[in-house]
């Protein structure tokens, strides 16, 4: 059995993925603008075997038919939320092995200034860091901004476009061995070895020097997550770790199964690309027990903050649509990973669905001895490299799951006895911190055959 990526997932807010679930007394999320809460989720992960703590963000909020509802606000769906980029180094300093994704939007970001915060915090992190990279779909967000909307494929040519501006700057402005750092000669870096880029794409243009030198990875960990043609062609060429949606195993094997295949499309390796999935877990002395304390945080979501908070991510009001129709008719230019997951469902099913789950994938209920089975039978059936794990409260979900199920997927095979340890990319391909040589930001570096195609 193959050792899985166990990730954490969480957004600097009040809800994560269960609308109303904030008001429950075991939720601690309500002190999400206190360091001290993060901080110390952080080292709870870290002492649980967890690899990754994933940081989602969007500068949006809900609108329905050009309103925000009250509910957004009585609920605090999408708002309030702070920037999680900030907490980074706050933790980073105060973990030994865990590793951090943070999410930026090609959409709205420079390339520039973006890849400048990147190599900072693989700095600081000592490159224990990811990039969810995301395009934005929200016409709040286009407001906010001041600018007009991008059609939904062209988004992915422009996120195209801002990757390959910062593959250069990342791994082709500074050599290896530019910095010297001697004092005693009093060189800092070798002028000889520092580059400017040019870079004149169809929506970025960039001309001279990275002022970061090389941090541990150079180009942090690329994840992403984009169910559309033009969502999967980007990860095929780009993504180090995908994040893939399915309701359950069949879909998962079938995506996993895309995704290796686009891999090898694009020039790479099958194993070049980790699909993880979400996972919820709720344990108990027996499965009724467990399911029973499903049942009750699921009593705590509110259905009108879920259909607002389903309208912000996709742009579509699940009210509007006709229950009976088939959900495969539903368009949208707006984020497509929760649309494409109800393809073969009615509207009313797909309501209800998201109503229960919101955005999670897999939930599993039973004894710790049922949930690490479940799960390890989940890897062999679908061929997942791991899961993103999503609680329902917090820290007690991940207090729960790293007491009694941690353990038991020790005994199985599926976690390291002791945690992994090393930048984010060595955790995950167990190889060196740099992008392989088949990863399309490998072929900018100096030196590289193919350097001059991109």
């Amino acid at each position: 059995m193959k050792n899985i990526i166990l990730s954490a997932f969480e957004i600097n807010g009040v809800n994560l993925t269960s609308q109303g679930l904030w008001a429950h007394p075991e939720q601690q999320t309500y002190r999400y603008k206190e360091l001290d809460y993060w901080v110390s989720l952080a080292q709870l992960l870290d002492r649980g075997g967890f690899d990754l703590l994933f940081l989602a963000d969007s500068y949006g909020y809900p609108r329905l038919n050009s309103v925000t509802p009250d509910v957004a606000f009585e609920q605090a769906v999408e708002i309030p939320k702070n920037d999680p980029m900030l907490l980074v180094s706050a933790m980073a300093s105060h973990t030994s092995a865990l590793s951090f994704a943070i999410t930026t939007s090609t959409s709205f970001e420079h390339p520039y200034a973006n890849a400048r915060r990147l190599a900072t915090l693989d700095h600081l992190t000592g490159g224990r860091l990811g990039w969810n990279v995301v395009t934005t779909s929200s016409g709040v967000v286009c407001e906010l901004f001041g600018r007009a909307p991008i059609p939904h494929d062209e988004r992915y040519a422009m996120a195209q476009d801002f990757i390959d501006v910062t593959y250069k700057l990342l791994e082709s402005s500074w050599e290896d061995g530019a910095v010297l750092a001697d004092k005693t000669t009093r060189h800092y870096a070798d002028a000889r070895r520092v580059h400017p880029i040019e870079h004149n794409g169809p929506y970025f243009s960039v001309s001279g020097y990275f002022n970061c030198e090389p941090s541990p990875q150079r180009t942090p960990v690329i994840v992403q997550a984009g169910a559309s043609p033009a969502g999967r062609q980007f990860a095929a060429a780009n993504a180090e770790v995908s994040f893939l949606q399915g309701k359950d195993a069949s879909m998962l094997r079938d995506q996993v199964g895309d995704l290796r295949a686009a891999a090898v499309a694009a020039g790479r390796t099958p194993d070049s690309i980790k699909g993880i999935s979400g996972l919820s877990v709720v344990t108990g002395p027996s499965r009724a027990q467990a399911q029973e304390r499903l049942e009750e945080y699921l009593s705590w979501v509110d259905a009108d903050a879920a259909r607002t908070y389903y309208a912000s991510m996709t742009g579509i009001d699940l009210k509007s649509l006709d229950p009976d129709a088939a959900f495969s008719t539903v368009r949208t230019e707006g984020g497509r990973t929760q649309v494409e997951r109800y393809r073969g469902n009615t509207v009313r099913e797909a309501t209800a669905d998201f109503l229960r789950r919101g955005m999670r994938e897999l939930i599993v209920v039973g004894t710790p001895d049922d949930v690490a089975d479940e799960i390890a039978a989940l890897v062999d059936y679908t061929g997942l490299d791991g899961f993103n794990f999503t609680p329902f409260v917090s820290p007690g979900s991940y207090l729960e799951f790293i007491k009694h199920v941690v353990p038991q997927l020790r005994k199985r095979g599926l976690l390291p006895i002791e945690p992994r340890r090393g930048t984010l990319r060595e955790r995950i391909f167990g190889q060196g911190p740099r992008l392989g040589n088949n990863h399309r930001g490998a072929h900018v570096r100096r030196g590289s055959a193919v350097s001059s195609k991109q």
